[in-house]
């Protein structure tokens, strides 16, 4: 805050430091800054630079941090397609046409308009069928309209008059009886070549023209029960039988029945000749096939005509059957003909055509299920339209045909009319605005009538679009894309400032509002000078908006913006709260012991510190230790040092900001004292660091939250934490690398080693999460209520484990005695003496927490004395009852030395005894 040699007063802030380390974790935010006036952007010191990411998106964000101005204006929205008629720098006045859009037709014709519609149709190519009548017909109650042709062809309408028709949709289909079966059966083409075109479901068309060959049979579709069948499978029935109930076949033939777990699907009667045969012909065993006049297939039975054969089981035995075949005559071509359009004016640009087609709705081999019978072929009349210029149409002029009946002047019948067929381009006019906010008056001005003919790209209508206010036009940038928006600077944009005494500013200046104009004068609002007198500054209003490096760019210099437009995405950070959201994870992630994310860089051993700042903004810190070693600490990104230069530093400080790794302060603490204090006393200072800052982050997390929890609660659960170390060689012991073992277990296991003469084991502590700590537990029965239970079990029944009750927690499982609620206070007396076997018959209590003199007791009540019970076992219900009130009575019990002893042998551990 101060330069070197310069002066300063008391009180003066001299520097601003920054905190060491931060206990707020920070978050990544964004935060949009939007536009409060319509108007124009201008850079002042801000540099704009792109970058690319990984994908390709190239964003704009500020190099450095600036000003970013709007100068103030009216900004009017053009509609696409709109073309400014004046240029930078026009004055114009109140009505006066900023730019106009055009209506243009794509292909030309002739106009129909139609009152009270905002819809400009325009007639492209037309069809008459001008030999054709067309009537309109009732049947079953519905009208449905019928085209005759000359050759007495009847067509039905599939369209009906005033839809609109898409390319390739079908408008007619033939009436015609000739392709109609009596029942269903099976098709097969012979010559005859189809083409899949469009959808599936309408059908196949025909290309090459040839024979048809049907073989009929009549199939009802069943599904009742198998009990309802009247016939059998094989059974040749005449016409008319009732095959099953109240079903009755219409034709003569074998019956094939099909059923699945006895409901019966479907009954299929077959016609045909039945021939009883002895060895049935191979060729007909697999599938039935086609047997031409002459075939020999069955000896002494020769086919006369064209047959289908197959073999079919009978109740009289193997046979068979020579079915009838059916040929339907497929032209090449309908004998219908195509209609092309009669086109007036337009050189042919769309052409449009009634196409005369044949369509398969049945595949080659296919079986059709049928009672009634079905249409093998159907002739169908579809349009198709085709654009002469090759061009696409836009989408404002979608291309359909609308189906118009028209009177027929020339025939006297009144029922008569043709079918005309129109291609319509429907331009939709533009709706007049009076005033919007954004984008001025429009009007719309129609540029043809009803009947004119036009050649394609003739402009139908124009639009305009109206200034509201007077003033100059600014901020149409030539050579660039559609332009989308224009600017007028209005008289409310400038305000002028009478000033006395000499201007300090200049015509161009950016001033923000109390900034001075002259030595007397001040800005009374932000802007910019757009003119300097001796007496007066005109200055074009404006908003600075101050944008931080790295914020993201939305808009360009000189870029026109309305009020509420983006104009930035400032990127900060801020500090996390830390609420339950942040907190529970917290918890969780210290009590499980697990690695932190983005952790702090902790140092191994205490010297001076030496920070490096590279130029792309990484750090690179070393540690000199007193010896003149020096470590190297790399240092990860976006993680910021927290040490300076030349900054003593401790072993276990944290040298980067973020949370610390438990498992890595207690590495450093027990590798540092290792050398100094030997293995037990480095692993109990390295787990007492990482207790104390266990204890210290979950109290950390509750306390944020304003609720304190006593640290004995805390203490408990991390002592478990840290009662273990992992064996790195046994030794002369029986543990094995790897086994996990509590400390002063190992301990104890190592001073008889020392005594014996052993190689003691060697060991390194560990912290355990709560989960993998009561899993590792010496009492199975505590680590199975916790977690897998199942595998704890198991484990403990094939390893033969024993549950020696040592704990609380698997004594409350079990239902014992605890010392808990009893106000018991020996636990706390420090004058606890361990209980010598050689006791007197004379004293109070043979088993006892402590030295409690009899007269202590209160005699008369006996649960002044808590048993627990391995001691009250040994009474009998009348000894219980006299115990309290005979101070001496427990030792009577004991009558001679052998019961003494076996007292010892039952109720004092091994290491009482």
């Amino acid at each position: 805050m101060v330069t070197n040699g310069e002066r300063v007063q008391p009180n003066q802030l001299l520097a601003e430091v920054a905190l060491g380390k931060s206990r707020l974790s920070t978050e990544k935010a964004a935060k949009d800054v939007a536009s409060d006036l319509a108007g124009e952007v201008l850079f002042a010191d801000l540099v704009p630079e792109e970058k690319t990411d990984r994908q390709g998106n190239t964003t704009r964000i500020a190099q450095r941090g600036g000003l970013l101005w709007i100068l103030s204006g009216e900004v009017y929205n053009l509609p696409p397609g709109a073309e400014p008629v004046v240029k930078n720098g026009d004055a114009v006045q109140a009505g006066s046409v900023l730019a106009e859009t055009k209506l243009v037709t794509q292909n030309g014709g002739v106009v129909r308009l139609t009152p009270g519609k905002r819809e400009i149709e325009i007639i492209t190519a037309s069809v008459l069928l001008d030999q054709a009548r067309v009537r309109i017909e009732s049947s079953a109650g519905r009208d449905q309209y019928a085209i005759y042709t000359t050759n007495n062809q009847r067509f039905l309408l599939k369209a009906t008059p005033g839809t609109k028709v898409l390319n390739n949709q079908v408008v007619a289909e033939l009436i015609d009886d000739r392709y109609r079966t009596q029942t269903g059966g099976i098709i097969k083409y012979a010559g005859v070549e189809v083409a899949k075109r469009g959808k599936a479901k309408q059908g196949y068309e025909v290309t090459a023209g040839g024979t048809l060959l049907w073989i009929p049979e009549e199939c009802h579709e069943v599904n009742k029960d198998i009990s309802l069948l009247l016939v059998e499978d094989g059974q040749y029935v005449e016409a008319g039988s009732e095959v099953v109930k109240d079903i009755f076949c219409q034709s003569a033939g074998i019956v094939e029945v099909v059923q699945k777990n006895d409901i019966l699907r479907e009954i299929v009667i077959k016609p045909g000749e039945l021939h009883l045969v002895d060895e049935p012909p191979m060729p007909l065993v697999a599938e039935g096939q086609l047997l031409y006049p002459g075939a020999d297939l069955i000896p002494g039975l020769e086919v006369e005509e064209l047959r289908y054969g197959e073999v079919v089981e009978t109740p009289e035995g193997t046979a068979v059957l020579l079915r009838p075949v059916i040929e339907f005559a497929v032209p090449d071509e309908p004998d219908v003909p195509s209609q092309a359009s009669i086109n007036s004016g337009a050189k042919g640009v769309t052409t449009i055509e009634l196409r005369a087609i044949q369509r398969l709705p049945y595949k080659d081999g296919e079986r059709v299920k049928s009672v009634e019978g079905v249409e093998l072929l159907r002739t169908q009349l579809i349009l198709e339209m085709s654009q002469g210029s090759g061009e696409e149409h836009s989408g404002t002029s979608q291309l359909s045909a609308d189906i118009e009946l028209i009177a027929d002047p020339t025939d006297g019948v009144e029922e008569d009319m043709r079918l005309q067929l129109v291609i319509l381009e429907s331009l939709v006019i533009r709706r007049d605005t009076a005033a919007d906010s954004l984008s001025g008056s429009t009007t719309t001005k129609l540029l043809v009538s009803d009947g004119d003919e036009i050649a394609p790209g003739a402009v139908v209508a124009r639009t305009e679009i109206q200034c509201k206010e007077e003033g100059l036009v600014r901020g149409i940038r030539e050579g660039a894309e559609a332009i989308r928006r224009v600017l007028v600077v209005r008289k409310a944009d400038r305000i002028s400032i009478p000033i006395s005494g000499t201007p300090k500013v200049k015509v161009g200046d950016l001033v923000v509002a109390g900034d001075a104009l002259s030595a007397s004068t001040a800005v009374p609002e932000s802007g910019q000078v757009v003119q300097v007198t001796a007496d007066t500054v005109v200055v074009r209003l404006a908003r600075p908006y101050r944008v931080s490096a790295g914020a993201v760019l939305q808009i360009d210099n000189g870029d026109l913006v309305q009020r509420g437009d983006n104009l930035v995405l400032l990127v900060f950070e801020r500090a996390k709260t830390g609420d339950i959201i942040q907190g529970l994870p917290r918890i969780e992630e210290l009590l499980e012991a697990r690695k932190p994310k983005e952790a702090c860089v902790l140092s191994k051993r205490s010297g001076e510190s030496q920070v490096v700042y590279e130029e792309d903004e990484t750090v690179d810190i070393k540690v000199i230790e007193a010896d003149g070693t020096i470590t190297d600490y790399p240092v990860g990104p976006g993680q910021n040092a927290l040490v300076s230069d030349a900054q003593q530093v401790l072993a276990g400080q944290a040298l980067t900001d973020g949370p610390a790794n438990p498992h890595e302060i207690l590495e450093i603490f027990f590798n540092l004292m290792l050398p100094e204090k030997g293995v037990y006393e480095g692993a109990l200072v390295g787990l007492s660091e990482a207790q104390r800052f266990l204890v210290n982050e979950v109290q950390s997390v509750y306390q944020s939250q304003g609720i304190d929890i006593s640290d004995k609660h805390i203490e408990v659960i991390v002592r478990q934490m840290t009662s273990k170390v992992r064996v790195d060689d046994g030794g002369d012991t029986t543990m094995l690398p790897g086994e996990l073992v509590e400390l002063r277990q190992i301990e104890t296991v190592n001073e008889a080693m020392a005594i014996t003469g052993g190689a003691p084991a060697q060991y390194t502590p560990v912290l355990l999460g709560i989960t993998k700590a009561s899993l590792n537990t010496d009492s199975f029965i505590s680590a199975a209520s916790f977690q897998e239970t199942t595998r704890v079990l198991t484990e403990a029944a094939i390893e033969g484990k024993s549950d020696w009750l040592r704990g609380l927690k698997e004594n409350v499982i079990i239902g014992r005695l605890i010392p808990a609620g009893t106000g018991y206070n020996a636990y706390e007396d420090t004058t606890l003496a361990p209980v010598d076997a050689d006791y007197d018959r004379g004293s109070t209590l043979g088993y006892s927490y402590g030295d409690r003199d009899g007269s202590d007791l209160d005699q008369e009540d006996p649960l002044d004395v808590v048993l627990d019970d391995r001691t009250a076992r040994a009474y009998s219900l009348d000894e219980r009852a006299s115990f309290g009130s005979d101070p001496n009575s427990f030792g009577d019990v004991l009558d001679d030395e052998d019961e003494e002893e076996d007292f010892e042998d039952d109720y004092l551990d091994e290491e009482e005894e």
